[in-house]
């Protein structure tokens, strides 16, 4: 081979292998950010969920560290140039740990993708702010508000307002520090009928209160019937406490 033939040779061989090179860092930057995409999109769908059921809940101080893991490797799945479509079996309790399918619909590809999220979540929640009996009627003394974590797989069933942990009855032993589940709590009677209470009637911005009598037993939260004493209405409230009856509007 002369020595021209052999620089064209080499020159070759480098080429091609600087194509080769090029090739196969392109085609694994290429999947790599493919899976990043999945899982930058993932994550984002799961705490923007997650922050909505908190919305709802009423869930305070709330924060969350979502792990998404894919059962189809990332480099078995064609880049999607639309974004992408999630849907999940959510509920208040099991935010923790759920499944969760991923979905492409772009034109040039169609996977769907099963995947499974772990959350480590934190919120603010009532504990005992000392030990409660059984049988105990929850005052704003036994209560009061702590950071819990929740690990992936717990279920967030506590009470996370006080309001709906004053009270109510603790049908367990609460140690002091302890969180209280809402398996915890039940509704007493507050209010028996023909028990003279105050209606607290709010109608169009106004709020006025006057004297009435109930006339049916109920817990905090119920709608009983009500008779208003001046006038001899019979009307439907909601229980606040044990003494007072809300009324939405004048029947």
């Amino acid at each position: 081979m002369s020595l021209t033939q052999r620089k064209a040779y080499f020159r070759f061989r480098r080429i091609g292998l600087y194509h080769l090179v090029w090739g196969t860092l392109a085609f694994f930057t290429q999947h790599a950010v493919a899976a990043s995409s999945i899982d930058t999109q993932a994550s984002q769908w799961v705490v923007n969920h997650i922050e909505q059921i908190g919305k709802e809940q009423g869930w305070q101080s709330l924060h969350l560290q979502p792990t998404i893991t894919l059962f189809t490797p990332p480099e078995h799945l064609q880049p999607c140039s639309t974004a992408l479509q999630f849907s999940a079996p959510l509920t208040p309790a099991l935010v923790t740990r759920f499944p969760l399918l991923i979905q492409c619909d772009a034109a040039h590809a169609s996977w769907k993708v099963r995947a499974q999220v772990n959350v480590e979540l934190h919120l603010a929640a009532v504990i005992a702010a000392r030990a409660i009996n059984p049988g105990s009627v929850v005052t704003a003394e036994d209560i009061q508000f702590a950071p819990l974590t929740f690990k992936p797989g717990m279920r967030v069933d506590v009470v996370t307002q006080l309001n709906d942990a004053l009270q109510m009855t603790v049908k367990r032993s609460v140690a002091e520090g302890q969180p209280l589940r809402e398996s915890f709590l039940s509704t007493p009677r507050l209010m028996s009928r023909n028990q003279p209470i105050t209606l607290v009637i709010q109608q169009e911005g106004l709020e006025l209160s006057t004297g009435g009598i109930a006339l049916q037993n109920g817990g905090k939260g119920a709608t009983i019937r009500v008779k208003n004493s001046s006038s001899g209405r019979v009307l439907s409230g909601t229980i606040i406490n044990d003494q007072q009856v809300l009324i939405r509007a004048i029947e």
